[in-house]
């Protein structure tokens, strides 16, 4: 490499800093300016808050009942931003910029050390002004796997290329303990990129593996990773059974997830694999299509030299075929796939591409990410539930002071909890007309008798979709003299239900009368 090279001269200071600089600004602008969106960030959101509420940071709850759905390191991660912060957006989402620098980071080095500087700070780039920069404005789990396995991925490349056994013994081990980190972030998925590195350090030169059946590096990651789910188990042993048999089993071969249908693998991922690309990643394709990658040769020689680009490729595909048998089909579940993809990048845009053309287009991606993400704190939307919690707050203002929140045919909406900020005893009423709730298939008198009942006495507030296609809508109730239409937004109704009468003053004010 020509070390009086001008991009060497301007850039090599730069090249750790110049993508952590743009992933921060990125990252940080508009970050809480968004409300929290229904379902999923809501959720997320709620859980951490009510370990603030109860102290109990062991065991998640959700509406303050057990929670057992995901490992707790993200809600212990948005639970200290609003220690931060606040309760609000900014708070849950703050700690998810730290985790899109920390990949940043992982993946910057990792290039610097496989290549070049230059194609250390492309890889960065590539991740940082991609789908993780828009990806850590989004409340969950996914950001923060990211950023864990990419420091685990890593460390082993690092490890694959330290010529020192003891370092590389050091390395390994310290790549297990991340991999525990991961396994407390979402459980076994977490652990996928290992069915592309166990074969390909198998294929290595024995002097050239790296040590992963290290016993203390294997105890390391046992002993992180599996540390909650034994505590809780303990605490609860019913919760085995749960954990093995629904967050396991059944998310991958039953009919329990999202969009379990075989064919919805190509319309949620075929796009989501696009965002993961991004410019940088479809510029280098078409780069490496030009120079000849198109040919089954070039491949050949990869297999053939065991290059650590076959471990990048390998990461890519067996995780995603992985995703796509799966009866649970997210686009966020591909997120962590943008380490491998901004590594490739990094090291086909850094042989045939110009700086100032990296530099000019990294710029443009910045600022048009800025853009979205200021615009989409603008757009308004049902699902925004700070927007929500607004109007809400504006009805209960003028309510009576005990005054019950009632949620119409909304079995969730958990960021009304949220942003108002509700006690354990001060959670929304659900009205369910599809067994959703504490109202399961009521009829309209049967909803009406329930609404006056001593819980309800001092009034309530009914929270409903403006549209809505329910069989039961809350227009039937207003024929009841004592409940009133009070109010409509673009996407809301709220009715007010009249303070049922005091039976007993009403009894005392007869009995004076009659004297």
């Amino acid at each position: 490499m020509n070390t009086n090279s001008p991009w060497l001269v301007r850039c090599s200071a730069w090249a750790l800093e110049w993508p952590l600089l743009l992933a921060l600004v990125v990252g940080v602008a508009f970050q809480g300016s968004r409300g929290l969106m229904e379902t999923s960030e809501t959720r997320y959101a709620e859980c951490a808050r009510e370990m603030l509420v109860t102290g109990n940071w062991l065991e998640p709850t959700l509406e303050f009942e057990p929670h057992w759905t995901k490992p707790p390191v993200t809600y212990w991660c948005m639970a200290l931003g609003m220690r931060l912060c606040g309760v609000n957006a900014w708070g849950v989402r703050l700690p998810a910029v730290l985790a899109l620098l920390a990949a940043v980071a992982a993946v910057t080095l990792t290039g610097r050390r496989l290549w070049s500087l230059k194609a250390g700070c492309i890889a960065g780039l590539a991740l940082a002004l991609g789908y993780p920069g828009l990806a850590a404005n989004m409340a969950t789990t996914d950001i923060y796997l990211l950023g864990a396995q990419a420091a685990a991925g890593a460390m082993f490349l690092v490890a694959a290329t330290e010529p020192s056994a003891a370092s590389r013994l050091a390395l390994t081990r310290g790549m297990w303990a991340l991999w525990g980190i991961c396994f407390l972030i979402k459980g076994p998925p977490a652990l996928l990129p290992l069915v592309a590195i166990v074969p390909w350090n198998a294929l290595q030169p024995k002097a050239k593996r790296v040590p992963l059946a290290d016993t203390l590096g294997l105890a390391l990651a046992a002993g992180i990773g599996l540390s909650w789910y034994l505590l809780v188990v303990a605490r609860h042993p019913e919760l085995l059974g749960y954990f093995v048999g629904t967050e396991i089993v059944d998310r991958v071969a039953s009919d329990l997830g999202h969009n379990r249908a075989w064919y919805k693998a190509f319309e949620v991922y075929v796009p989501a694999m696009l965002g993961v690309a991004g410019v940088f990643g479809l510029w280098a394709a078409g780069r490496a299509w030009s120079a000849g990658w198109k040919h089954s040769a070039r491949w050949r020689e990869l297999w053939l030299a065991r290059d650590e680009r076959l471990l990048l490729v390998g990461w890519i595909l067996l995780p995603l075929l992985v995703f796509s048998l799966s009866t649970s089909k997210l686009p966020l579940y591909v997120l962590p796939l943008s380490v491998p993809v901004a590594l490739l990048s990094g090291r086909v845009l850094a042989r045939r591409t110009r700086w100032w053309r990296v530099r000019s287009v990294a710029l443009a991606l910045a600022a048009l990410l800025i853009l979205i993400k200021g615009a989409a704190a603008r757009w308004p939307s049902d699902r925004d539930m700070a927007a929500l919690a607004r109007e809400v707050k504006i009805e209960l203002q003028g309510a009576p002071p005990q005054a019950q929140l009632v949620l119409w045919d909304r079995a969730k909406m958990h960021g009304l909890s949220f942003y108002l900020e509700l006690p354990p005893d001060g959670l929304p009423w659900r009205v369910a007309t599809k067994s959703r709730g504490p109202f399961d298939d009521c009829d309209v008198d049967e909803c009406a008798r329930r609404l006056r009942e001593p819980a309800h006495a001092a009034g309530a507030v009914i929270v409903a979709a403006r549209k809505s296609n329910a069989a039961l809508g809350p227009e039937t109730l207003l024929d009841k003299d004592w409940i009133r239409s009070e109010r409509e937004t673009e996407f809301w109704r709220f009715l007010r239900v009249e303070a049922a009468p005091d039976l007993s003053m009403q009894a005392a004010s007869q009995a004076e009368q009659a004297h």
